[in-house]
């Protein structure tokens, strides 16, 4: 058996999440399921793991948002959240991955504020898109 596939047996898979986070409960960046990462400049000198070399690569073909690398991550390796956010957060320290737009970070947690990163997150995968459909026009409320 390989040193790495210490890590592959099922009856460990509750240690692994927190071997990859290094025992960090908490990303160094806020990192809220909409925002949308790209790469980054990639720098030959550090070696990633496969979920992080994953990560990057969704990146690289087109902007993710947090949430996509959740759900493919939590499916291929069964990551929880927290765990994939630490991971993206030093991918973006490293400069493997970067923020595509800044996320505000909703202090009263209204539906109203989620619904505007929301916004931002849709517009800043798609910037030619509007609120209101093709014509972008938006009935008054």
């Amino acid at each position: 058996m390989e040193h790495g596939d210490v890590w592959l047996r099922p009856e460990e898979s509750e240690v692994r999440p927190y071997g990859l986070t290094s025992g960090r409960t908490e990303p160094a960046h806020p990192l809220p399921l909409e925002a949308v990462l790209i790469a980054g400049a990639l720098p030959h000198s550090a070696v990633l793991g496969r979920e992080a070399v994953l990560a990057v690569e969704l990146c690289a073909g087109e902007p993710r948002s947090v949430a996509e690398l959740v759900a493919v991550l939590k499916s291929t390796w069964r990551l929880p959240v927290q765990v994939v956010r630490i991971l993206l957060s030093d991918l973006i320290d490293a400069g493997r991955l970067e923020l595509a737009a800044p996320s505000e970070r909703g202090v009263s947690g209204s539906d109203t504020d989620l619904l505007a990163r929301v916004l931002m997150g849709l517009q800043a995968k798609w910037p030619g898109v509007r609120p209101g459909g093709p014509g972008g026009d938006c009935a008054a409320a």
